[in-house]
């Protein structure tokens, strides 16, 4: 479907009018953990945007991933459609890197990943923007950092809530193929423009012929079912007493797959749907030992199982769509799974009757904090002890097993000879393989605070000494890093603030005797607002202006990039007799000279301010600019030093934008409402990225975003071979009528590589990011929805069979058929899509601007529908609190891209519609 303009205007109208995250909940000045040092929402001087547990609850998605589309301004997130992970791909304030661009995932102070978490254990979101914020992780934070922290308890409180919800997964975003007849006369097609003889008896599958000869099987409408099925079940404790507080959650949920039951309990020695279950159970305890010492345990313990069959998912999803329905039938009239002598792969036998594929997690994540008042010695001093481990194992089980199939090819009587192959009584082997990957990460923490308040001044220091490790199955995987932190702030009369923040951070990948590196940062803030000038406009409930500058870096690098090795080199040959020996040794990759860190200094300034009782606001303008980023160093030396250049810390990349948030709220007696959106605009430029010497400017991806899609313009197609004889020569292969025609660029009468350049946006990530949230409650009923969407964002469109039909013996599907106008010798004038062929043709499928696509795109991510039943009626059932619920989630989009998901276009497991019913009760 296509976004028009007048939805674009819309969507940025809100944007900029109507966006934004309040402070807080319930508008209180609410704590902010930075992960090595708090703040609070009024007070920070920093870049950092917080969502609360209330957001989330209103969630459809069972993933943290999947619940902060659009939700925390500066941070993009895009879909990946895959069984396989929940992740999505982040970013912070777009991609400044040539490397990684994945931010650091802290939480309770600890990095750790963000999949384990269940939403019901979230008390509050993070996303820790400038350098002020990120300097305080060192060389980990140049990506951004996104913070978790988890709820915990309440003194003298009680509170039980058990949340229930049943789930249904619809898939969307599904191509059609060709059934056999339309696959025939395509091929067919294809072929004798290919100079080939046509091979498809069109008649027959148009008659409906031998079943074996002449199948017709619609793969997708085989392989899967129209739905799945979830459960997940939270039960959760929360309270405490004088000195002790608990939060615990217990967290079970399931997702049976999409896969055709018929076919996954196809034997009855196993079953092969795409299953996962997950059990977590979340203990927080706060002990108030003595009013001077306090004990912080913090413990998540997991068991996860996940089993599919044993082809792997991408595997089985390549084989089902690009298997075309006229290849062969599902089994034979002989019963045996059917093949050919060209595919020689049956996607479903490939699900059905290979075995399975079972991995078993178990976790424990653990931290231990002991804080200690020690006013006794001073007034507003105190000392931190913490320590954290991490462990993190998943066991492996396989079953494999073969089995029988019969190709089918045609007698000269006209009917099928079948050649069988495999083993019909092969059994299934069970291979127990024991610990397939494993992570221990292990923390240590001391700190000294110092908090003093006078008159009207405020000052706070803290000094800090962490150690992590992280210990990963496999050679060279493991990460030692130290931190050296020290923070002060000072605040006069509530009005002028500023922090400062000196960290030395230590990496293990780093060369002997330089392992350190300084990350300094300053942040300042006015809030205008406390001044009597601005005292007296009623308008004005607050008003802070902020500015920062801070350095962080990144140092996710191999080891022993500063040494170098002699690797092998293989025969070598001598004599006139040229006689060779088996083996050789030659100098490898250079040693780098002097390995350093990339390196992020951010500059920040923001606005925020609260209007007219019910209107918050924020602006903030960035520069991110990235230096000593890892590179390949062949482009800067030249090849004639006669061994291969090591990595350089050369390239650069620079990154401007805005940000934009509002949030618009009101409350009446029985009625309340809101509305709210935020806006990012994130541009990159490459400054360096040691490409070298290039022969014409319109080559150099110098001075464009990361990510830019560089391609060939195409002009058009050849109408005959006058047309391709007059025209510069194409080199990529032989071309024929109906062929994509390249612009010759550098008018050298030959399209190579010569002819590339710039088309489009960045393909990696958007330039512009928005979110829109909007709900409101009436009498115990209320609805919540949330928007988001992108632009200046491109995709292209090389999906095998889907968009890149025939090519070496794949599919054809109704994009090609029906939506577009493929070349023939008839619709030359009208085509726009090149003319079929079932051979490689290196020439028409790459990337150009004829497969070029706008990628911008508007979904509906979340929708919550609620009722609350009135508490008269709820307390004499002896509760609390009764909510009843439907929420949904992905469940439209308005984008140029058909059939598949604009956000990640590879073949994988379906995107999919989730339509969840719920029971909330509190006790």
């Amino acid at each position: 479907m296509i976004m028009n303009k007048s939805l674009y205007i819309v969507a940025f109208s809100l944007a900029f009018a109507t966006t934004g995250i309040a402070q807080n909940n319930e508008g209180q000045d609410k704590v902010i953990d930075l992960g090595t040092q708090t703040t609070t929402e009024l007070r920070k001087t920093q870049a950092v945007s917080t969502i609360y547990s209330n957001e989330l609850d209103k969630n459809a998605a069972t993933s943290p991933y999947n619940a902060i589309y659009g939700l925390l301004p500066g941070l993009s997130v895009m879909q990946n459609t895959s069984w396989g992970t929940d992740k999505s791909r982040l970013n912070v304030r777009g991609r400044g890197s040539l490397n990684g661009d994945t931010p650091l995932f802290v939480v309770d102070g600890f990095a750790r990943p963000l999949e384990y978490i269940n939403l019901s254990e979230i008390e509050s979101i993070s996303v820790l923007k400038d350098g002020a914020a990120t300097a305080l992780w060192g060389g980990r934070g140049a990506n951004g950092v996104v913070l978790i922290t988890t709820k915990r308890g309440i003194y003298s409180q009680k509170d039980i809530k058990v949340d229930y919800k049943f789930g249904l997964g619809f898939p969307v975003n599904q191509p059609e193929f060709a059934d056999a007849y339309t696959y025939a006369k395509a091929r067919n097609e294809a072929l004798r423009y290919d100079g080939l003889q046509p091979d498809m008896d069109e008649a027959s599958f148009l008659s409906g012929g031998n079943s074996d000869l002449y199948p017709n099987v619609d793969w997708q409408k085989e392989a899967l079912r129209n739905h799945t099925t979830s459960h997940q079940l939270d039960i959760t404790f929360r309270g405490g007493g004088k000195r002790l507080r608990y939060f615990s959650v217990l967290n079970y949920k399931n997702d049976m797959g999409l896969l055709n039951s018929k076919y996954t309990d196809y034997t009855d020695r196993y079953n092969s749907q795409m299953k996962k279950y997950f059990l977590n159970l979340r203990m927080n305890l706060d002990v108030d030992i003595t009013d001077a010492t306090k004990l912080k345990l913090s413990m998540l313990g997991m068991l996860r199982e996940t089993k599919r069959p044993t082809t792997s998912e991408a595997t089985l999803f390549e084989q089902i769509f690009n298997t075309p329905s006229a290849a062969f039938p599902v089994q034979t009239q002989n019963g045996f799974w059917g093949s050919n002598n060209v595919l020689k792969t049956n996607p479903i036998a490939n699900l059905a009757d290979v075995g399975y594929y079972k991995l078993n997690q178990r976790m424990l994540q653990a931290d231990l904090r002991l804080v200690q008042d020690l006013s006794v010695l001073t007034r507003g001093l105190s000392a931190e002890l913490a320590i954290a481990y991490d462990n993190n194992a998943t066991y492996q089980e396989t079953a494999k097993k073969s089995f029988m199939y019969q190709t089918i090819e045609k007698g000269t009587d006209g009917e099928p000879i079948y050649t069988n192959y495999g083993n019909p009584n092969d059994e299934l082997e069970i291979s127990n393989k024991g610990l397939a990957n494993q992570y221990i990460h292990a923390n240590f923490e001391a700190k000294v605070n110092y908090h003093r308040i006078w008159d009207k001044h405020d000052f706070t220091a803290s000094a800090m000494f962490r150690q992590e490790s992280m210990t990963l199955t496999g050679a060279n995987n493991s990460r030692y890093r130290q931190y050296i932190i020290g923070t002060a702030g000072y605040n006069f009369d509530n009005r002028y603030m500023v922090d400062i923040v000196a960290n030395c951070f230590g990496s293990s990948v780093l060369g002997k005797n330089d392992k350190y590196r300084a990350y300094p940062a300053i942040s300042a803030a006015w809030i205008l607002s406390n001044e009597n000038f601005i005292k007296e406009i009623s308008a004005f409930d607050y008003l802070k202006l902020r500015a920062s500058y801070g350095r962080s870096g990144y140092d996710i690098y191999d080891y022993d990039m500063d040494k170098q090795y002699w690797v092998g080199s293989g025969a070598y040959y001598f004599q006139a007799g040229n006689t060779s020996a088996g083996s050789s040794l030659k100098e490898g990759v250079l040693a780098m000279e002097q390995l350093d860190l990339e390196v992020a200094d951010k500059y920040n300034i923001g606005l925020d301010m609260s209007l007219f009782k019910g209107l918050t606001f924020s602006i903030d303008g960035f520069y991110d600019k990235r230096t000593n980023i890892l590179i390949d160093g062949s482009g800067l030396i030249s090849s004639a030093i006669g061994v291969t250049i090591p990595q350089m810390n050369a390239g650069k990349v620079e990154t401007k934008g805005t940000e934009l948030s509002a949030m618009w709220k009101k409350e009446y007696k029985d009625f309340n409402y809101y509305i709210g959106a935020n806006f990012s605009y994130a541009k990159s430029k490459v400054v360096e990225n040691g490409e070298g010497y290039q022969p014409y400017g319109y080559l150099s991806k110098k001075g464009y975003p990361v990510g830019q899609c560089f391609g060939w313009e195409a002009i058009g197609y050849f109408r005959d071979e006058a047309d391709i004889k007059s025209s510069p020569v194409q080199k990529f292969s032989e071309v024929r009528p109906g062929d994509v025609k390249y612009r010759d660029l550098n008018g050298d009468k030959v399209i190579d590589n010569n002819d590339q350049k710039a088309i489009g946006y960045s393909t990696a990530i958007p330039e512009i990011y928005y979110g829109i949230n909007l709900g409101f409650e009436y009498k115990g009923f209320g609805v919540d929805a949330l928007f988001q969407g992108v632009a200046h964002y491109s995709v292209m469109l090389n999906t095998a069979s889907v968009y890149w039909p025939l090519r070496n013996n794949t599919n054809i599907s109704s994009w090609y058929l029906n939506d577009r106008i493929r070349w023939t010798e008839e619709t030359k004038d009208i085509a726009n899509v090149p003319r079929l062929t079932t051979l490689d043709n290196a020439n028409n499928f790459r990337n150009s601007t004829q497969w070029l696509e706008n990628g911008s795109y508007f979904k509906l991510r979340n929708l919550n529908v609620y009722y609350n039943l009135p508490s008269s009626w709820v307390k004499k059932m002896k509760m609390e609190k009764i909510q009843v619920y439907a929420r949904a989630n992905n469940l439209f989009s308005l984008d140029h891209v058909k059939y598949m998901n604009s956000e990640d276009l590879k073949i994988n497991y379906p995107d999919m519609t989730s339509v969840y019913f719920g029971l909330n009760i509190n006790f």
